[in-house]
This record gives structure tokens, sequence and C-alpha cells, in this order.
């Protein structure tokens, strides 16, 4: 008599399989590298020539003149006989203003590496690059007929491709940001300590989404990269509550909360708007389980006669 099959055993047969899988070089995967190599060039080049830090030939002079003004300001004070009430005033804009300055490679990496390049472009285009193609190959090369005749749930099939995926995302993203970083030098540094928890729940949401898109679309990649460049992209930058609907937007207001005892700032706060870091991450964290738990749905009533 043939024994009842193992499902966990299956179940794990295939999430092994399927990160083999997914370590096959693809176009995808090619232009994310890629982009990884340039990217991580052109921040070697510029922290090599120094050109991210400035604070080291303006803070010294800066602060000599401010502790001086500072310094005169409390003999006045105390030959009248008053209290330097402004001391403490004075104290903070110097300890402000010199933080800023002497801080002022992270500043500029951040805002232009980290914020303009990485997490507005990159940081989508690496995660769709393995999480479309968990599905989307199998479609593509028609070997879905493979997956459906496996003793198991359909929901079950789609949760072991995403789970195959998420490594290799997480691995491209957060390695390739670590990469960039250090590539920075002693800001990069500071850039990747300070902001590589919201690039490890990003990826976590985009991931998911990307994954949902390859059960709906018959071309997911494509889709998804309308997507990166036209709402996250575009819409996640515009004024007003329409950014909120994007996941860049939470990922951001968790990398400018990070920054909130540094006594510095990356960017206009009162502009963008951020949102306090609970409610940014109850949104990643929640908006990756609605993902899956639509997709498993969608991947289950989904007809896939055109990929069998």
């Amino acid at each position: 008599m043939r024994p009842a099959p193992n499902m966990l055993r299956a179940w794990l047969t295939l999430v092994a399989l399927s990160v083999k899988r997914q370590a096959r070089f693809r176009q995808m995967v090619g232009i994310a590298l890629g982009l990884l190599v340039m990217v991580t060039l052109f921040v070697g080049v510029n922290s090599y020539f120094d050109r991210w830090n400035f604070g080291r030939l303006r803070v010294r002079p800066y602060r000599e003149t401010l502790n001086t003004h500072l310094v005169r300001l409390s003999q006045q004070q105390a030959m009248v006989g008053r209290v330097p009430e402004a001391s403490a005033v004075h104290w903070g804009i110097i300890g402000s203003v010199g933080a800023a300055l002497e801080n002022s490679g992270f500043l500029m990496l951040s805002r232009w590496i980290v914020f303009a390049t990485f997490q507005a472009f990159l940081l989508p285009i690496w995660t769709l690059s393995f999480a479309t193609d968990a599905i989307g190959q199998e479609r593509e090369q028609r070997t879905l007929i493979w997956l459906f005749t496996r003793p198991l749930p359909r929901w079950s099939i789609y949760l072991a491709k995403w789970l195959a995926a998420l490594p290799w995302c997480l691995g491209l993203n957060v390695g390739g940001f670590a990469l960039i970083c250090y590539a920075g030098g002693e800001p990069g540094r500071l850039a990747f300590r300070t902001y590589w928890p919201a690039v490890f729940a990003g990826t976590f949401a985009f991931s998911a989404l990307f994954h949902l898109m390859a059960a709906a679309f018959r071309r997911p990649a494509i889709v998804a990269l309308l997507y990166s460049f036209f709402f996250e992209t575009l819409v996640g930058d515009l004024p007003g509550d329409l950014k909120r609907l994007s996941i860049s937007f939470y990922i951001r207001s968790l990398m400018y909360a990070a920054t909130q005892g540094m006594n510095i700032s990356p960017d206009a706060l009162t502009v963008y708007a951020p949102v306090r870091p609970p409610i940014a991450w109850a949104v990643l964290l929640g908006s990756t389980v609605v993902f899956t738990l639509v997709g498993m749905w969608v991947f289950s009533r989904q007809e896939y006669e055109d990929d069998l």
C-alpha cells in the first residue's frame, strides 16, 4: 500500500527547489547587479576625493566664531550683574549647527544616494527582479502544470514561492545597500547603521506586492516597473496625502525617524510630513500580510490555461 504523502515535507521541498531556481541568472537580475556596480563605483569615487564631507573645512572656524561671541556676551552680562540666560540658547545653536556641519557627508550621502537613488529607485527595482520572477518564470516557461500536480493546495504553492524569493530580495537589497554605504566611507557606514531597518521592512512590503502582481498579471515585470516609476517614484514625492498610498513614504518615514536623536535632519520634515515609526512599521508589516493573503487568494482562483 502506498503511504500518504507528507504535506509538510512536500511543501519544504518545493521551497528548497524554488530557492535554487531563483539562483539562475536572468536579465532583470543582470540589470540589478549592473546598477549596483555603477552606484557603488560612483559613491566610491566621490568618497576617494572626499566630495561628501565639507564639514571639516567649515566647522572649526564657525564654532570658534560662535564660541568667541558667546564668551564676550557672557562677560558683558557678568559685568552688569546679569545672569547669562541666553547661554543655553547659544550653546544649543552651536551644537545644532556644528553637528549638522560635522555630519555634512552623512547629509549629502543621505539626500543624493539613500533617498534620491536607493530608496526611490533601486529598492523597488531590485526587489521586483526576484519577486516577480518567482511565479512569472513558471508562467513564461509553462511549468505551472508541474506545480499544480503536486499534492499541495495552491495557496501553499504561492506562499512557498514568495518565501523562496524573499532571501534573494533581502540579500540583494540589504547586501547591496551595505556595499554602497561602505563605499562611502565613514558617512556611508553611519548611513547603513541608521537606515538598514527601514530597508529591511521595505523589502518585505515590496516583495509581497510584486509577488501578488506576478500572480495577477501575465507580464508582471512590466507592470511592476510601471508601478515603480510612475507611482513610487513620482507620486511618493508629491505634496499632499496621495503619497501616503505609496510604500516608499513609510520607508522614508522610518529613515527620517532614525535621525531624530542625531540632532540632524536629511530633508525638510515639515514639507514631507512623515508618520511616526509605530505607524510606519504597522503599515509596512500590515501591507506585507495583506498583499500575501490577497495573493494566495488570487493564485488559488486564477485560471492559467494560457500558461499551462
